[in-house]
């Protein structure tokens, strides 16, 4: 028992799709490789892309290292490479792909047979089929597959079409179905489309996903970032390259402030709070920042920066290993807040849990950056990573300028009632609860559209030839 949720493209629907089939089938989620700037602990320390870890909370299971066998994220200087929640370094693509047999190896060993599989991008493409093991290596393991069709971009079952046809004469007949998705208008109008390609194909229409703005999850990558809530205040988040982890912005959907996304100085003019997210670079997002013209109107407004956008803010960020930058170096930050910055060769990867005047401060940790503080005192004391106590000092307060290195934190009492100080009210539960509360929406929606009768018989149907 098994299914692949594939498609013609990326950002086509097949995240959603997963997130809602792992709740009905009480699977586990899977993605062999995820290349995305947005990760998240597992309860060992192991790093895991983001979206898995959705997909599992969603459905009240424990993100574990298998569920994203291998994380790649882009960082300016290379690709760094996660494999089974460990960072392997920074490699080139072809440095990666020399290694891609072996991973190959662990990860086809521990495909399970009650696997909801994402697969990456589009299936079938010709110049990376045989490297492809997110798709089509699974279907040569005897895994079924289906396919998520966006039919708001256009060109969807002549994509569809153009697979079944490209893919191999021995896996082409796993490919049993397709769903489209984000479709406006009639579903009549369709009927001639999906008769000719069902005629034309092995593959069952199994449903249509009508275009909802409800059936939205948090964003995987930042191609589909959108801007949430609708209250009266403004919050900005600055979109600079290597943003990473900003979906935990999505706690703004309830609030009564309203965020953005944006790109240019001259869109912060009405924000009443900015936010410097996350990054995978701090020295190319710092540098972006600068030559963008950013720093004048950061000096003139309220500021929360958030692990990267916080060492972004200190005076001075050491990277004696080249970690950051690419070669050994020292660059200056945008001096807002009283910090040093030295990134150390070992990551830290952890749940954490932090202590502060605002209350308890609850999230994650990804980064290798270490806060040196010049003056001032911490914002908060990070006692526990990973159910293990520790103390480390962290964060800093510099007026209307806030940072602190821990992700997630806004949907913490502590982070809370931090942002109050900005008139900012979060309303949002806990992380976990505000995950299976939007998995659970997306599946009562999904169940009442798709055949899942018919999804569910390929999912018996498919038999993993090593399991």
């Amino acid at each position: 028992m098994a299914i692949i949720i594939s498609s013609s493209m990326s950002d086509s629907g097949k995240s959603l799709v997963t997130s809602a089939l792992v709740r009905h089938f009480r699977g586990i989620p899977f993605k062999a490789q995820n290349m995305s700037l947005n990760s998240y602990p597992t309860h060992d320390g192991g790093e895991i892309a983001f979206i898995q870890a959705f997909q599992a909370m969603g459905s009240g299971l424990q993100p574990e290292r298998f569920m994203n066998p291998i994380l790649l994220k882009p960082s300016g200087k290379g690709i760094e490479v996660i494999f089974w929640g460990e960072s392997q370094g920074n490699f080139s693509p072809n440095e990666y792909y020399s290694r891609l047999t072996t991973y190959w190896e662990k990860i086809r060993s521990s495909v399970r047979e009650d696997m909801v599989v994402e697969s990456a991008g589009g299936l079938g493409e010709p110049n990376f089929m045989e490297r492809d093991i997110t798709g089509f290596k699974l279907m040569q393991e005897g895994i079924q597959a289906i396919l998520v069709l966006d039919i708001d971009r256009g060109g969807a079952f002549a994509s569809a079409f153009g697979i079944y046809q490209m893919l191999p004469s021995s896996v082409r007949d796993k490919l049993r179905g397709f769903i489209i998705n984000k479709f406006r208008g009639d579903e009549k109008l369709l009927e001639p489309a999906i008769s000719w390609l069902e005629s034309k194909t092995s593959m069952k229409y199994l449903g249509i996903i009508p275009y909802d703005d409800r059936l939205r999850i948090m964003a995987e990558d930042s191609m589909n970032v959108s801007d949430l809530g609708d209250g009266e205040l403004e919050v900005d988040v600055v979109a600079y390259p290597y943003m990473s982890n900003f979906n935990e912005f999505h706690v703004f959907e309830k609030s009564n402030a309203r965020l953005r996304f944006v790109t240019r100085p001259s869109h912060l003019s009405k924000a009443d709070l900015i936010i410097l997210p996350g990054t995978r670079n701090t020295k190319l997002s710092l540098s972006w920042l600068v030559e963008r013209g950013f720093t004048e109107v950061l000096r003139r407004k309220p500021v929360l920066g958030v692990c990267g956008g916080f060492q972004i803010m200190g005076k001075t960020l050491h990277d004696p290993y080249g970690l950051e930058a690419g070669e050994p170096s020292s660059y200056e930050g945008l001096n807002l807040l009283p910090i040093n910055v030295r990134f150390r060769r070992n990551k830290v990867v952890s749940l954490s849990l932090g202590e502060s005047e605002y209350g308890l401060i609850r999230g994650y940790e990804i980064r290798r950056g270490e806060i040196e503080y010049i003056e001032g005192k911490p914002l908060l004391l990070i006692t526990k990573r990973n159910h293990e106590h520790v103390e480390i000092y962290d964060g800093s307060r510099n007026g209307q300028y806030v940072g602190l290195s821990v992700h997630g934190s806004l949907f913490s009492e502590g982070g809370r009632r931090l942002l109050e100080d900005f008139g900012i009210k979060l309303r949002a539960g806990s992380i976990e609860e505000e995950i299976s509360t939007s998995v659970d929406k997306v599946y009562h929606l999904l169940r009442d559209t798709l055949d899942l009768d018919a999804i569910e018989q390929i999912y018996m149907d498919s038999m993993v030839k090593h399991a």
